[in-house]
């Protein structure tokens, strides 16, 4: 009914109608007006704008136009240091990537073999273990040994000695964060200074160097016995997968590396046969 009094209202628009009311209640309670539908559609047009004229204008001269907008600007804020901490995060990421680029180029460039780094603490155990099999002084010469190495033929034996523990702390500092598995937080957090260098728990061998935007460099190293120890937040690594290192070695240094870290600090985990342990039962007071 409604449709079709518009389309009648727009058909005759330039014509003058004669609208009457009826009261049925009044006697002889009728009243007419005359229209034109033309002017009818104007005056709607003409209070609609009328009344978005008081809105803008309430907005404007008013405490409800301030909060609107604030709302508004804070919300655009709010986007805008989300895509800055997202910025931070990629530019963290190109920062460790180009430092990582330079100490290849730097390795290239002096032609340094870093297939195995081998220091003399591991040539004196390789010494002393060539003595305990062949039951006397040894056969081999130092260098006889170290060659052996580096073509894989180091003796299983030398990483068959359970691990010390408790041992020293890996990298000098102060813990912030406990081991708290209810909350996934399988590790021991250690705050230290930016560059701050982290050793090895104990000989074992690099089985994962990873890099990662949440946790910077991520060194694991598999020891004996069904413990291995991870290594996370690093900022430079100086070691590779499958280097052999014995306990106290320099495996990287520590940095504010990757976006779930807030400072400077490393993360420590020690998992035996697939299980987190608390690392403080194997690090001394």
């Amino acid at each position: 009914m409604n449709t079709e009094l518009l389309k009648t209202l727009i058909r005759l628009k330039d014509k003058w109608l004669r609208l009457i009311l009826i009261d049925e209640s009044v006697p002889d309670g009728s009243r007419e007006y005359q229209i034109l539908p033309r002017q009818f559609f104007l005056g709607i047009v003409a209070l609609l704008a009328f009344v978005l004229m008081v809105f803008m204008l309430t907005l404007m001269f008013t405490p409800l136009g301030e909060w609107v907008y604030r709302s508004k600007e804070s919300k655009i804020n709010k986007q805008i240091e989300q895509v800055v901490g997202r910025l931070d995060a990629l530019q963290d990421s190109l920062d460790i990537r180009d430092e990582q680029l330079g100490q290849m180029r730097s390795i290239i460039r002096l032609n340094t073999d870093t297939t195995l780094n081998l220091d003399e603490r591991l040539q004196s155990l390789l010494v002393v273990q060539n003595q305990g099999v062949l039951g006397g002084a040894p056969r081999n010469s130092p260098q006889e040994l170290l060659n052996l190495s580096t073509q894989g033929l180091i003796s299983s034996s030398l990483l068959k000695n359970e691990p010390i523990f408790p041992t020293a702390y890996p990298i000098e500092g102060t813990i912030s964060r406990l081991f708290n598995p209810d909350e996934e937080h399988f590790g021991l957090d250690i705050a230290a200074t930016d560059g701050a260098l982290v050793q090895a728990l104990a000989e074992g061998t690099i089985v994962n160097i990873n890099w990662t935007i949440a946790n910077g460099y991520v060194i694991s190293i598999q020891h004996t016995n069904g413990l291995l120890s991870v290594y996370k937040h690093c900022r430079t690594s100086y070691k590779r997968e499958g280097d052999v290192v014995v306990k106290g070695d320099v495996i990287a240094s520590v940095g504010n590396a990757g976006v779930q870290s807030t400072a400077s600090h490393l993360h420590l985990e020690i998992w035996k046969d697939g299980l987190p342990q608390d690392p403080e039962i194997y690090l001394l007071k």
